[in-house]
């Protein structure tokens, strides 16, 4: 589908010469969703049989107005959440143990949104945007009945830039693909030791320009004429 969709856009890039513009006073509602899943299965290593399972949810949304053209400001919401488990079996004495990983981000921000059309109804854009954001996230380990798990929280601020296509098979709605682009993410947990409350940060710095970083999303372009 993905492919599909790019040689839409590169066949308007190609034959459409006129160059399109969204002007000033130009209202942007923007919505992109992602979703993968995965599971592998091993059996007979060691007399031990693993199973593997994998998943992953993203949601953001955009509000912006164009105070120039080709150039829109607003505010973003956003939602990640995803899921790992591994269970390991030993196939002789039936005993078993589970690792699970839970991770929930919110977060929400500012954003400025720059489009550079290649065509009447194609154009690229670079968006950059920052603000605030909480993580929760629990580890759970089980080794027959005993199981015990650790909840964390952690919450800071972050920062991105992310490169995308848009087509408009009409003046007010826009069909994206978007990469994940380059992430600044830096996450605060307090921890209480005894009479002290320590507080941890952890700072990263991601890439992610391939295949498996694409997201589909929808624009309307209200008031766009």
């Amino acid at each position: 589908m993905k492919n599909s969709f790019f040689g839409v856009l590169l066949l308007s890039a190609g034959t459409l010469s006129a160059q399109a513009q969204i002007s000033a006073g130009t209202k942007l509602l923007t919505g992109s969703i992602g979703y993968s899943q995965q599971k592998t299965e091993t059996d007979g290593v060691f007399n031990h049989s693993t199973e593997n399972k994998f998943r992953q949810f993203n949601f953001s949304s955009n509000a912006g107005y164009f105070v120039a053209e080709n150039l829109a400001l607003g505010v973003q919401v956003g939602a990640f959440s995803r899921k790992s488990e591994s269970l390991s079996t030993d196939n002789i004495s039936g005993n078993s143990s589970i690792n699970g990983f839970r991770e929930r981000t919110l977060s929400g921000g500012v954003f400025g949104r720059y489009y550079k059309f290649i065509g009447e109804k194609v154009a690229l854009y670079g968006q950059l945007g920052g603000g605030y954001q909480n993580v929760y996230s629990s580890n759970r380990l089980a080794v027959g009945p005993p199981s015990s798990t650790n909840n964390r929280r952690k919450q800071g601020f972050y920062g991105g830039l992310l490169p995308g296509i848009v087509f408009f098979p009409t003046n007010k709605l826009g069909l994206e693909l978007t990469l994940r682009g380059l992430s600044y993410n830096s996450l605060t947990e307090r921890v209480e030791n005894g009479s002290q409350d320590i507080k941890i940060t952890d700072q990263t710095l991601d890439f992610g320009f391939g295949l498996n970083d694409l997201n589909l999303g929808i624009s309307l372009y209200l008031g766009r004429n």
